[in-house]
């Protein structure tokens, strides 16, 4: 596992610019230099990730909240089944936005080669209304108003397989929205600390104990 945290550590003046213009081979260059509050220093979540899907094998896993597409690509190099990125790319939806970036992560895609991610430009609630697999690890990254994420997790949590797993970004920078409603949920559950808190619901506790086992210094 390599903490690369260059896109924080040596900022571009065109992050887009400089990740397309990177080899196609330098995959974790081309990974570190997209920003992401997943890849925070001094600990991303990325070896937690690498060791949820190795553990999990989660036969679907679908993501909420797309953003620079860095989490998502991480989640699909981490395994060969089917990855899902779901996201409006409305800039209006996104204050500090000017761009549309559907276009930059559809590219960073194909530059990484990443066959087992589909990217779905759309809204949350219409891609749920005509969902039709069950989902083994489920990414909620999106809105992060307790509302919406409210919403998201209630909607989405019942698409969920038997040993379903929901992941929730930013339990720690937002703690009257995403962390509030994560403090709520009566599931077996553990918050991380590190890059603006990454909140863990499992349907199993025993996997929640693991998880405290394998990174208790984490929380």
């Amino acid at each position: 596992m390599i903490e690369n945290f260059s896109w924080f550590e040596n900022k571009k003046d065109n992050f887009r610019e400089y990740v397309l213009g990177l080899p196609d081979s330098e995959v974790e260059e081309i990974l570190g230099a997209i920003p992401s509050a997943w890849n925070y220093p001094p600990k991303s979540h990325r070896e937690f990730a690498e060791w949820l899907i190795k553990t999990l094998k989660p036969k679907v896993t679908v993501e909420l909240g797309v953003d620079y597409g860095y989490s998502s690509f991480l989640m699909a190099l981490c395994q060969n089944n089917p990855v899902y990125g779901i996201d409006c790319f409305d800039i209006s939806k996104h204050g500090i936005r000017i761009d549309d970036d559907y276009q930059f992560v559809l590219a960073v895609k194909e530059k990484l080669k990443i066959d087992n991610l589909t990217i779905i430009k759309d809204y949350f609630d219409n891609v749920a209304k005509s969902w039709d697999q069950p989902i083994d690890l489920l990414h909620i990254d999106g809105l992060h108003d307790y509302d919406n994420c409210k919403n998201d997790f209630e909607t989405w949590f019942t698409l969920m397989s038997k040993k379903g797993v929901v992941i929730m970004h930013d339990t720690i920078s937002a703690p009257d929205g995403v962390g509030r409603f994560f403090n709520e949920l009566d599931h077996p559950k553990i918050n991380f600390k590190n890059s603006f808190g990454l909140g863990v619901v499992a349907k199993s506790q025993t996997l929640i104990d693991k998880i405290q086992n394998q990174f208790h210094d984490w929380v």
